[in-house]
């Protein structure tokens, strides 16, 4: 019996042990190894309301301020006088119209000077995108920046050297084998050759690049050259958009 009581003292002793509650760690969890920040709300804010375009300002190019007093001979356009326009660079980034008339002077010995009708600059020696007035425009005489002889051009019968006499010389400076013209050049090309237009009746169709012409140069430049058709549509859309608001007399 005294067995029998030992062991069922050892028992009631083992069941007590394992009903004792473990142990609770007062030891605080350790905190996050970065210290995060909840983001603030997301707050949507409106779109502004679209704006007019500033006067002058076109899609894809830039504004552009060509001064048509300028453009005007003394003793005005000579009416039937010129039926296209002809476009080409100079070659040369750091021409002017200054540099580019003593060239034509002293090395080609053209006693008129300057060849072309109008000079655009770049920016280098030159404001750019100003339009420069030519004296051949000014006096409203032959250029000599398109020489040809008689013959069928783009489907037309053509009398020799009518690309200098019946056509408007146009020089961008710069040389576009090598680099594209300014944003601002090509925009006031396509104003200029809106305002020919609509003084001469010139088509804007009947834009030219020199090479396309007498296929004997490069003139002007691949990048120019591949760039008319949009200017070509840039001044039929001002020269439309003016003829339907009668901006665009005609003299």
């Amino acid at each position: 019996m005294q067995r029998i009581a030992w062991g069922a003292c050892l028992i009631a002793a083992a069941l007590s042990g394992c009903a004792r509650p473990a142990r609770v760690s007062e030891r605080p969890l350790p905190g996050p190894l970065l210290r995060t920040h909840h983001p603030p709300p997301h707050v949507v804010v409106p779109a502004p309301p679209p704006q007019p375009p500033a006067p002058g300002l076109r899609p894809g190019l830039p504004s552009v301020r060509l001064d048509e007093r300028e453009l005007i001979p003394p003793g005005g356009i000579r009416s039937g006088r010129w039926r296209v326009i002809v476009v080409h660079h100079s070659g040369n980034t750091v021409d002017s119209p200054a540099s580019m008339d003593a060239y034509h002077r002293n090395v080609r010995g053209w006693e008129d000077g300057l060849g072309y009708h109008f000079v655009i600059g770049n920016g280098v020696n030159t404001e750019d995108g100003r339009v420069y007035v030519g004296p051949r425009w000014q006096r409203q005489i032959t250029g000599a920046h398109c020489k040809s002889k008689r013959g069928r051009y783009f489907g037309v019968w053509r009398d020799d050297n009518f690309f200098n006499a019946h056509g408007i010389g146009i020089c961008l400076v710069g040389n576009f084998e090598e680099r594209p013209p300014t944003p601002r050049q090509l925009a006031a090309l396509s104003d200029l050759i809106a305002f020919l237009c609509a003084r001469t009746g010139i088509s804007t169709a009947l834009v030219y690049g020199h090479g396309d012409v007498t296929h004997r140069t490069q003139c002007p430049g691949r990048y120019l050259r591949a760039a008319l058709p949009q200017v070509r549509l840039a001044a039929t859309r001002t020269l439309t958009a003016q003829l339907a608001d009668g901006l665009a007399p005609r003299d």
